[in-house]
């Protein structure tokens, strides 16, 4: 069995990348934009949609 080619001694950031609880609950959600973003993903979907009806 081969032995995988990695750097063992390289220390793992836990910080980096650890997320905290407070962090999610002090969150400021920007909901017109959330939903902005929503209906224009849908908008394009139904747009293209038809488009490829056209085709056939």
């Amino acid at each position: 069995m081969e032995t995988p080619n990695h750097k063992s001694d390289i220390l793992f950031d836990e910080e980096l990348y650890t997320i905290e609880w407070s962090d999610i609950e002090n969150a400021e959600i920007d909901y017109e934009n959330y939903l902005n973003d929503i209906e224009n993903f849908f908008r394009q979907d139904f747009e293209s949609d038809i488009l490829e009806e056209d085709i056939y």
